[in-house]
């Protein structure tokens, strides 16, 4: 039997996404534990980073080594964010040894009385952060998200409108390396040539010519607010499916410091560590959830199209450890210090943006109404690229990524820009006085840098001693926590 063919009485009908959980944590459906059986339990997840150590030290060296990078270094990757310890708890759990397929309600392996509660506990948590009708845990990344979406809806050859990834996008979204550009016809759209914006009207022109059946909205390289609304209007013209992929701007979108797509597009899609979870990927509906589509032969909703492509279309087991992990992140969502770190995060990134715009940068659009900052760098002199601002900048102590910008001349490789974000520093406590002191660092090293190619430089010892020194004291500030 598949999933979604059953009642299932615990959880109401069975539909997708409308399992109910309980707040508490009470064990007793699956056997009352005792005290000692409890701090066994503690104790046995307590031994753990020991365990690893006695067991396999170069790991544990490794592991070491990384913590201490991150501690020592200014981490502005915006792709990037600190997951809580309760969530790396989670990760670390006995729950990783359970096997099953399906969802819950329907598993194909007994023992699932648990990890039913688990994942009916992660939907609910979910949808209560996004205001969703339906919620899906099980994607393994927001790529998988977006490749169970696109296997739901299309058929081989079949047409997807997407931002491009020169332009901003996402490879899954269409690009030519990835499963959507080999088995799906993609067009792209683009920003203006002049503002870097993007463009509704010409989106709408491009969607009635193309008549694309997906249409994808989200970017990663994207730093103003995107008009979900907007874009389901064109979708609905166009005669097309709208699917959001906020991976960004989750946690953003949880907050209402940006829009939600939540109710516009049929289907929204994210990652989960970049809002500051676990590793893994959701996949969201709003009324859209109940939709009736043909599959075969049968009449479903889209939310039972959507599972049936997950298992055991997509995925198989799912990680059910990284669904507990999910469980706990989206618990700590919804709290009140969750909520207002997110516009902090937006009031980091625009003071980063205006300090270097004051230092002569060429900040895209102008700054930013999210949580990264696009920089030209080959703007700023003469043969810098964003591969020697990137490896220049690391040998500093400062973690930034290389961009490639619209319209730019430089190879994905090498690139004219860099991309910076705010997530991890505000976590750590980290405010507007503290990206002045980081501006003017950045601006040390990429003004002080000796361009010798495209990949090739050199950093004067005592200049990258300095900005080390200074990095190190302002990281000592803010420890990790």
């Amino acid at each position: 039997m598949l999933p979604n063919e059953h009642s299932v009485e615990r959880y109401g009908q069975g539909e997708p996404g409308t399992v109910e959980a309980t707040e508490g944590g009470d064990c007793e459906p699956h056997g009352q534990a005792h005290g000692s059986e409890m701090e066994s339990c503690e104790q046995y997840h307590k031994d753990l980073w020991e365990a690893l150590r006695e067991q396999d030290l170069h790991v544990y060296e490794l592991l070491t080594c990384e913590y201490e990078r991150f501690c020592n270094t200014i981490q502005l990757i915006a792709a990037e964010n600190q997951c809580s310890r309760a969530v790396l708890g989670a990760l670390g759990s006995v729950v990783q040894n359970k096997t099953t397929e399906g969802f819950v309600g329907a598993r194909y392996h007994g023992g699932c009385g648990v990890v039913d509660d688990i994942e009916a506990l992660a939907i609910s948590r979910a949808k209560d952060a996004f205001g969703a009708k339906y919620a899906n845990v099980q994607p393994h990344s927001g790529t998988a998200a977006n490749q169970i979406v696109c296997t739901a809806l299309l058929e081989k050859g079949e047409r997807i409108l997407s931002l491009g990834m020169d332009q901003g996008g996402h490879v899954s979204h269409g690009g030519r390396v990835s499963y959507s550009g080999k088995f799906f016809e993609v067009e792209h759209y683009h920003v203006d040539r002049e503002t870097f914006l993007l463009d509704y009207e010409a989106v709408r022109r491009q969607a009635l010519s193309f008549r694309p059946k997906l249409l994808i909205c989200g970017a990663t390289a994207y730093s103003r607010t995107i008009d979900f609304k907007r874009f389901r209007e064109i979708a609905d013209e166009a005669g097309a499916y709208l699917m959001a992929d906020v991976s960004h701007i989750a946690g953003l979108i949880i907050a209402g410091a940006h829009p939600s797509p939540v109710g516009h597009a049929h289907f929204v899609t994210t990652s989960t560590y970049k809002p500051g979870g676990p590793r893994g990927g959701l996949i969201l509906m709003g009324s859209d959830a109940d939709t009736r589509v043909r599959a075969g032969k049968r009449e479903i909703t889209l939310s039972e199209l959507i599972q049936k492509t997950t298992f055991p279309g997509v995925q198989g087991t799912p990680y059910l450890n990284n669904i507990a992990a999910k469980a706990v992140f989206f618990k700590e969502t919804l709290s009140d210090e969750y909520r207002a770190r997110q516009f902090r995060i937006i009031e980091n990134a625009q003071e980063l943006a205006g300090k270097l715009g004051e230092l002569g940068y060429d900040v895209l659009t102008g700054g930013t109404d999210n949580h990264m900052v696009l920089v030209n760098v080959a703007n700023l002199r003469e043969g810098l690229t964003g591969l020697i601002a990137q490896k220049a900048l690391e040998e500093c102590g400062i973690v930034i990524n290389m961009n490639r910008l619209p319209y730019d001349p430089k190879s994905p490789r090498v690139t004219s820009g860099m991309r910076l974000g705010t997530p991890i520093v505000t976590k750590l406590g980290m405010g507007r006085g503290e990206m002045e002191e980081i501006v003017l660092l950045t601006d040390a090293v990429l003004r002080g840098v000796k361009v010798l190619g495209d990949s090739d430089y050199e950093l004067e010892r005592g200049l990258k001693d300095r900005v080390r020194e200074n990095v190190r004291g302002l990281c000592s500030r803010f420890p990790m926590r």
